[in-house]
């Protein structure tokens, strides 16, 4: 029977539990590392990659405590919406279905167990069987993948065990690592190089569409030849001859126009000036 008050102190104390246990296994967990550090001093690296694995399993199993302590804190949260209504409330569904997977996933939290009975109570059997088997695939995504017992990834175990060197200053590094680096640098050197030379082709194909200049081409003057130069002397280069045009002939004398100043005519004005100052000179000389 669906009892409120004791659901309130369960989650509580599963709260209280998660903590707990995060803070046991973390501190379990150092004590390991340091072990495989001292593993791979010794070049015992197999030995090092087999006691990884757990503690590979232990952090994930950490992290799935964190969200379900978060979930059961969400619940306390909105404990109204357990009480009010008969089904449950879209805004608790992934939190309720997770806690109600997770508890039979997770034995060393006891209180998970009474959580999920008095959550059945309250939802009925229906749906405390599809929650226990994710049928509607309500059940948080990250406490599925973290909770779910498989073999780690390969390359996950390298990285790891090289975290671990470097963190307690032990010269070693994977070799499986360094092949898979050394395999992608070649194939990003291959791309790489394909692509430079996918440019070079792209402009020499450029280059050929364009058409080429002819040389009797009369639109432009054939003034740059061969042998010219930017230092060539100007009296030695040689332009085309200019066309001849029959102009009207230019008069000698231009009329003036008034508020305009008289162009000179040309040197005999000049030649008439000289002789009146000879003159007035000789007649100052005669005085």
């Amino acid at each position: 029977m669906f009892n409120p008050t004791r659901l309130k102190v369960q989650l509580k104390l599963s709260i209280n539990r998660l903590k707990m246990l995060q803070a046991k296994k973390n501190s379990l967990n150092q004590h390991q590392r340091r072990e495989i550090a001292t593993l791979l001093e010794k070049h015992k690296v197999e030995s090092a990659r087999i006691r990884v694995e757990h503690i590979i399993r232990e952090d994930l199993v950490m992290e799935a405590m964190e969200i379900l302590e978060l979930y059961c804190d969400l619940l306390l949260a909105r404990f109204g919406l357990l009480e009010q209504y008969k089904e449950c409330d879209a805004g608790i569904a992934e939190a309720v279905n997770t806690i109600i997977w997770a508890a039979a996933r997770t034995s060393e939290v006891k209180e998970l167990s009474s959580v999920r009975d008095q959550l059945g109570a309250k939802f009925g059997k229906e749906f405390l069987l599809a929650a226990m088997e994710n049928t509607d695939d309500v059940v948080s995504p990250r406490v599925l993948t973290k909770l779910q017992v498989n073999a780690p990834d390969p390359f996950l175990v390298e990285r790891y065990l090289e975290e671990i060197a470097k963190t307690y200053e032990v010269s070693w590094q994977s070799d499986i690592l360094v092949h898979e680096e050394g395999t992608d640098a070649d194939d990003d050197s291959d791309d790489d190089a394909s692509s430079h030379g996918g440019g070079q082709a792209e402009a020499i194909a450029q280059a050929a569409l364009e058409p080429p200049l002819k040389a009797d081409d009369k639109r432009l003057p054939d003034i740059d030849g061969p042998s010219s130069s930017s230092t060539s002397d100007p009296a030695t280069t040689s332009f085309p001859p200019s066309p001849n045009y029959d102009l009207p002939d230019i008069p000698s004398t231009l009329p003036s126009f008034k508020g305009t100043a008289a162009a000179p005519s040309s040197n005999n004005k000049s030649d008439d000036d000289f002789d009146a100052l000879a003159k007035r000179l000789e007649a100052l000389k005669r005085r």
